[in-house]
């Protein structure tokens, strides 16, 4: 059997349990049980069940590449990512109500962007991802990935969007305003 096609077992056997109960109710042996392969065999890929979440999450994660190449544009990636959570949303659910597995879920996160784009992602951006998402999870994603990602782009932290200089200049202009022009800022800015 090929290592793909041994991972391939071991992942669908995790998720099936995981779906079934919760992450932290599933075991090594019951993943090695229903996957009928050896200890042996599931150590060789994995350090642990945590360990086995961040790869599917890094794996499912990086699928954007197959539809769009590695020059993705953020929308891409971002919408990709949604898409795949909301897709395999019983099992991303299970992964975000537990502790560990929402920490290795966003270090998936953080790797991908440090593989694709040669830095991590920002702190404040992760805090925005974390937000949205375990709340997107904990209501049952209702919500549509498009919603989530208007959601994550009005949370984007402001050094993610502008320069320093237009960040500069948005910061002296809100500085200058007057407390009338905080009460009335739509009158104020039409006449601008």
């Amino acid at each position: 059997m090929s290592n793909q096609s041994t991972k391939n077992k071991i992942k669908t056997a995790f998720q099936e349990l995981t779906v079934q109960s919760s992450l932290s109710k599933v075991k090594v042996a019951d993943i090695i049980a229903k996957a009928g392969i050896s200890r042996m065999t599931f150590y060789r890929h994995y350090l642990d069940k945590y360990d086995l979440v961040e790869k599917i999450c890094f794996d499912d994660f990086s699928l954007f590449e197959k539809h769009y190449g590695n020059n993705a544009t953020w929308k891409q990636v971002v919408m990709s990512i949604l898409n795949v959570v909301y897709s395999y949303g019983e099992f991303y659910q299970k992964v975000l109500e537990d502790e560990e597995g929402q920490q290795r879920f966003f270090e998936a996160q953080r790797n991908i962007s440090k593989r694709y784009t040669g830095e991590f992602a920002d702190r404040a951006m992760n805090v925005a991802w974390t937000g949205t998402l375990v709340r997107w999870a904990e209501n049952g994603f209702q919500e549509t990935p498009e919603e989530i990602y208007q959601n994550l782009v009005f949370n984007l932290p402001v050094r993610e969007v502008l320069s320093n200089q237009k960040l500069d200049q948005a910061i002296k202009k809100y500085e200058s305003k007057t407390m009338e022009e905080f009460m009335t800022p739509e009158k104020k800015e039409s006449q601008t």
